[in-house]
């Protein structure tokens, strides 16, 4: 996978196709190569990329709008000043939070498995039912006795259909928990009002509740939305049923974005 340093930072992050450009932002656990079905299947029309959010360790604050800066600078280092932006729930608020404060580089944003807020949900609810598999916490002797006895990791089951989600999933505990923080403590609801772009927000019909009464609220409050419910899809729609989602997206974006 490349990679690009920005402002220090180094970003995995994929790129493939020419024109209008689409950014995917990932979620909780997840990073670029969760939407390589998003990469293969909308850059025959569209520009699109995708990249991983930035981990914790040895960070002394770890914020949502540290995130939405990211997100800036990012763009600013791949020379796109305007992108349609998706999210993927940490991703979605980072998304919106974008939308809202740089409006002029946003032509449209899609909010997935998203909720405005993860207040008053406990942790292990949040990783129960954001996650693709079991999160183990493999702390430093378990590394380190990997690494002295060179024993393979346990191989993943590829009849899983969350196997690549799981295989590709990329964060440490430090990051999970700061990732966490942020979901909780933060609220994009104030400023859903100042997302003046096309909004669509998309969301699994079995996935959790919450999420499910999260995307309802941001469709309620953005003043410019629409919502899409993806029968027999749970909270990885954009992956187990890419193809219905990338028509989804393909659809938004070719009415609401004029090409650049």
């Amino acid at each position: 996978m490349p990679t690009v340093v920005v402002d220090g930072l180094r970003v995995d992050y994929l790129d493939a196709g020419v024109g209008l450009p689409l950014v995917f932002v990932p979620g909780l656990f997840g990073s670029a190569e969760w939407f390589s079905y998003q990469v293969s299947g909308l850059s025959n029309r569209y520009r699109v990329l995708a990249f991983s959010l930035r981990q914790a360790r040895g960070m002394a604050r770890y914020s949502l709008d540290l995130l939405v800066n990211d997100l800036a600078r990012f763009l600013d280092r791949m020379r796109i000043h305007e992108a349609v932006v998706v999210g993927h729930t940490l991703g979605a608020m980072v998304a919106l939070k974008f939308a809202a404060t740089h409006p002029e580089r946003v032509p449209a944003v899609v909010a997935v498995s998203a909720a405005p807020s993860f207040a008053g949900a406990a942790e292990e609810d949040i990783v129960e039912h954001l996650s693709p598999g079991e999160f183990v916490d493999e702390g430093f002797w378990a590394r380190l006795w990997k690494k002295i006895t060179r024993k393979a990791p346990a191989p993943i089951d590829d009849s899983d259909p969350l196997a690549h989600l799981i295989k590709h999933g990329s964060v440490d505990r430090v990051t999970l928990h700061a990732r966490l923080r942020v979901m909780r403590e933060e609220d994009v609801t104030p400023i859903l009002a100042d997302v003046q772009a096309p909004t669509l927000v998309v969301a699994g019909a079995r996935d959790w509740s919450r999420v499910l009464a999260g995307s309802q609220l941001i469709d309620e409050a953005a003043p410019n939305s629409a919502i899409e419910i993806i029968e027999d899809a749970d909270h990885f729609c954009f992956f187990t049923r890419h193809d219905l989602f990338n028509a989804l997206v393909d659809d938004f974006v070719g009415s609401e974005v004029p090409r650049l």
